[in-house]
């Protein structure tokens, strides 16, 4: 029998395609209501924001983990104020000066695939993926280099990820009950912990401008009150970042070296644009907005592989959505995954076609329809760092090499917080010659 616990993505698939846009099902003692109509999404995130908050059970369980930081709090002042001091830090001018961070990082990993690539080896696209934007992220924007520390936490952040994610799909036991998945929690919950405090230490005891963001959450004030983040509230920041930061980008990247794979005639144009721009030299983040394919393609890919596949939020008061009644306390689920397929907005929605995302073709389009990193106030405050870091991933690679990959076999999503591959993308990278 299909469940949710077992099978989050396929249940939910089952349960839209049987009740539509809005339809509600069990989950544990809870009845949740669930939305896949890009319009009503809206409503939730944008337009009634204020009635809908993060005060859900989902919200409640995720904050086990990664405390109060700006994705997690609920709302009100406090997170009015969290948002007033780190906005400064993902200013255009601010990820310009990170440009150069991503590039030394993104050329060293190139560098390292020469020689897998001229054996013709195969690598594990989602583990060097992982690895690569973890170092990116952890340069960036903590000044961080120390490689064994970085795989470190990348380990202990994938047992973390699949962990909690097991149990907000099913949470009959609490976390503080000693079972063989919780211990591997906590345990690598603390690993990733002490990483934290590591991190945290080395700029508060050299008092160092490094250039990076934590520096600047460190000396920031809110402009309105002059408070400044407490030592907790850092470590929640720096928590969620680090994690965020590299999880989701390093699963967008994954699928598009899978489809990328897969779909030689969209690798082709891809290839060729990278050559036209750049002319053989390293790009640049000026270059990100001449790269208008790749980052249809880069879309398309968000489309189909949503990172926040499912959100959820609490009705406070009582509304009314679709025609149908939602009373205040009432749990929302809504997903971004089947909104990104609904028909009324995309047609052959299970088909990988960028040219979805051309100027003309998005001018056409509802803007409620695609919504990779949220929208409302709570849009994602990172995603012009993780839009510039995948672009420069997926053009620097490009410049040297061909994706082929190992096998034809359908990869399908693995829905946890995130939404990864439930296989190894196994790719070989075969060293391109003159450009094209």
């Amino acid at each position: 029998m299909l469940t949710y616990p077992k099978a989050p993505l396929a249940y939910l698939t089952n349960v839209v395609d049987t009740y539509g846009d809005v339809s509600s099902f069990r989950l544990a003692t809870t009845r949740v209501t669930l939305l896949r109509h890009p319009h009503h999404i809206r409503r939730v995130l944008q337009q009634k924001s204020a009635t809908y908050t993060r005060d859900s059970m989902a919200y409640k369980m995720t904050r086990n983990f990664f405390g109060r930081g700006l994705a997690t709090v609920e709302g009100g002042e406090e997170w009015r104020s969290m948002r007033r001091m780190m906005q400064p830090s993902f200013h255009y001018q601010r990820v310009a000066s990170m440009t150069e961070h991503m590039l030394a990082v993104i050329r060293a990993r190139i560098e390292r695939w020469a020689q897998p690539a001229a054996n013709g080896e195969v690598i594990d696209a989602a583990e060097e993926m992982r690895s690569l934007t973890l170092r990116v992220v952890a340069r960036a924007l903590f000044a961080l280099e120390e490689g064994e520390v970085c795989d470190r936490f990348a380990a202990a952040i994938e047992t973390v990820d699949h962990q909690l994610g097991e149990w907000v799909r099913f949470p009959l036991l609490p976390l503080s009950v000693p079972t063989a998945g919780h211990r591997r929690y906590w345990a690598s919950r603390e690993i990733a912990e002490e990483i934290i405090d590591y991190v945290i230490m080395q700029h508060l005891t050299d008092q160092v401008d490094r250039g990076d963001l934590l520096s600047m959450l460190i000396m920031t004030q809110d402009e309105e009150t002059g408070a400044r983040l407490t030592d907790e509230q850092l470590r929640d920041q720096v928590m969620i970042m680090l994690w965020a930061g590299h999880e989701t980008s390093a699963n967008v990247l994954t699928w598009a070296w899978y489809r990328l794979g897969r779909h030689p005639e969209i690798q082709q144009r891809v290839l060729r644009e990278v050559d036209d721009q750049l002319e053989g030299r390293a790009p640049t983040l000026a270059d990100c907005a001449k790269l208008t394919y790749t980052r249809s393609v880069l879309d398309e890919t968000m489309r189909m592989y949503p990172q926040a596949w499912l959100g959820s939020r609490r009705a406070q008061e009582d509304d009314e959505i679709g025609g149908f009644r939602v009373p205040a306390g009432t749990e929302i689920f809504f997903s971004a995954y089947h909104a990104h397929r609904h028909p009324e907005f995309w047609d052959e929605p299970d088909e990988f076609r960028p040219e979805r995302f051309t100027a003309e073709e998005a001018a056409k389009r509802d803007r409620a329809a695609f919504f990779p990193f949220g929208s409302g106030p709570h849009l994602c405050i990172g995603n012009q760092f993780a839009l510039t870091e995948m672009l420069l991933v997926v053009a620097s690679t490009m410049q040297r090499y061909r994706i082929e990959l190992e096998s034809r076999e359908p990869v399908e999503p693995r829905p946890l917080l995130t939404l990864g591959p439930d296989k190894p993308v196994r790719v070989r990278l075969t060293p391109r010659g003159r450009p094209l």
